[in-house]
């Protein structure tokens, strides 16, 4: 076995930016999603953090034969000493296995995980204590937004998860051959250490090299942008660090992401909610948007008062700007200062999505200073629509109202039982103020024709699933 000690170039250079120091990373999520802040300086910011020194490979090696439960040599024919890249939870080395395949291993620091779990209990303290003592900050629910980081790095420090993120993201773009993750190879990856492809290209960072070798860049930055706004529109499951470093350029303009572990997940219900965000900010819709802002905010029943005339201005303020002169940075930033201002609240997952959104951007006007993220959602967004109106997602929601429905009726006689045994027992306390009377009345008749369209919607469904099972048996 050979051992080499080349000074390799750091091609991986942003292979573990996420993977920095913990803090430092919650304080600029935690700006964006508690305080709302303008966020134009700290999500196009170059990563200042001082990077720590890397540890020499002599006190990697123990930990990593532990884990592999064999010595090295016995594995690979080759390992490079010198790190590609090195963070503070884990750096990087090319090796070689014994049948000559060209990898990577992702090798964590060894005893930095109870390091990271006693800082994560400090914020998780920090995090109550300023619930409960800061009223301006409790509208923002701190706590939840400190564990969603909490669970975030949990996953980045458990490189298995890493390794299944990577083959999910492959999965949703199996059959495009412009998108490349590179494999994973399970037979020696483990908790601490992740042994994957080695993918050689051209850093997203290195332009010079992109234009020497004749690719169209162009071409390259809508590729990665289109990528990156199916994985969050249309699959769920996106590149929560899609910044330069973070994926290669291959021939034929093909893009090769890595480090997937920082990855986001979108539900049904909040990728429609940011594509009615997207279509209300493209069609000046001001309606549209104060619908989904006071939806996030759980206010979705109040009248938009005030909000409406902020929402107008803020549209105002961008309206007939040509897309390409836009900066989407200050944008979010003006978004989330109304938010900030009229009480509203930004749920921690969707000011995530606003900061992938904005770093994309960034990203890939480094590659096309033209490029334009408005500009590049839309074919997707309009694919995505299409999408949700699909006869498999119809049906999908469809099935789920109709539980809804079946729980709400499950529920109606235990409600009942318990109104009843309220009456008889003497508390049962009726306040009615005759200056709502008018209103009451229309709520009451509305509940009841919500309750009669329930029962005539179930009498139907049940009807249809009787009448289908008939057929069914004769036939």
């Amino acid at each position: 076995m050979r051992w080499r000690t080349s000074n390799v170039p750091s091609v991986y250079a942003g292979f573990l930016k996420s993977s920095g120091r913990p803090l430092s990373s919650l304080a600029k999520f935690s700006r964006l999603a508690l305080t709302c802040s303008d966020p134009s300086g700290s999500l196009n910011s170059k990563n200042s953090n001082r990077k720590p020194p890397p540890l020499d490979f002599k006190e990697l090696r123990p930990q990593i034969e532990e884990d592999l439960g064999a010595p090295l040599e016995e594995i690979f024919e080759e390992v490079d000493t010198a790190p590609l890249a090195a963070a503070s939870v884990a750096q990087v080395h090319r090796a070689t296995l014994k049948d000559g395949t060209k990898v990577v291993l992702k090798i964590q620091r060894p005893g930095i995980r109870p390091k990271i779990e006693s800082d994560m209990r400090l914020l998780a303290y920090l995090a109550s204590l300023a619930e409960k003592s800061v009223p301006q900050l409790a509208a923002y629910h701190p706590q939840k937004v400190v564990q969603q980081f909490v669970k975030s790095l949990q996953n980045e420090l458990n490189f298995m998860t890493e390794g299944h993120n990577a083959e999910h993201v492959a999965a949703n773009f199996e059959g495009n051959d412009q998108i490349v993750i590179p494999k994973i190879y399970w037979e020696w990856t483990r908790e601490r250490i992740n042994v994957q492809e080695f993918v050689d290209g051209i850093p997203g960072v290195n332009v010079r090299a992109i234009d020497a070798a004749g690719m169209d860049r162009k071409r390259i930055a809508q590729t990665g942008a289109s990528a990156v706004l199916k994985m969050i529109m249309m699959d769920g499951l996106f590149h929560a660090d899609p910044h330069p470093g973070n994926f290669f350029i291959l021939p034929g303009e093909r893009i090769a992401f890595i480090d997937f572990g920082m990855i986001g997940r979108v539900s049904e219900v909040r990728r429609q909610q940011i594509m009615k965000l997207l279509q209300a900010l493209l069609q000046n819709d001001a309606d549209g948007l104060c619908t989904i802002l006071l939806e996030w905010s759980d206010r979705d029943g109040d009248d938009p008062g005030e909000l409406s005339g902020a929402v107008e201005e803020f549209l105002g303020t961008y309206a007939g700007k040509s897309m390409g002169l836009m900066d989407l940075s200050a944008m979010v930033g003006d978004l989330l200062s109304l938010v900030r201002d009229n009480k509203l609240t930004m749920p921690p997952d969707q000011a995530m999505l606003l900061k992938v959104f904005v770093s994309l951007e960034g990203a890939f006007k480094k590659l096309d200073r033209d490029f334009d993220i408005m500009v590049a959602i839309q074919p997707t967004l309009h694919e995505a629509v299409i999408d949700q109106l699909s006869p498999q997602a119809l049906g999908k929601r469809g099935l789920r109202l109709f539980t809804q429905y079946l729980e709400l009726f499950a529920d109606l006689p235990k409600e009942i039982r318990r109104g009843i045994y309220t009456a008889k027992s003497g508390n049962l306390k009726i306040r009615v103020e005759l200056s709502q009377l008018d209103e009451l009345q229309h709520v009451v008749m509305r509940a009841g024709r919500l309750l009669a369209l329930a029962g005539i919607t179930s009498a139907l469904l049940i009807g249809g699933s009787i009448v289908l099972a008939h057929k069914k048996s004769k036939g």
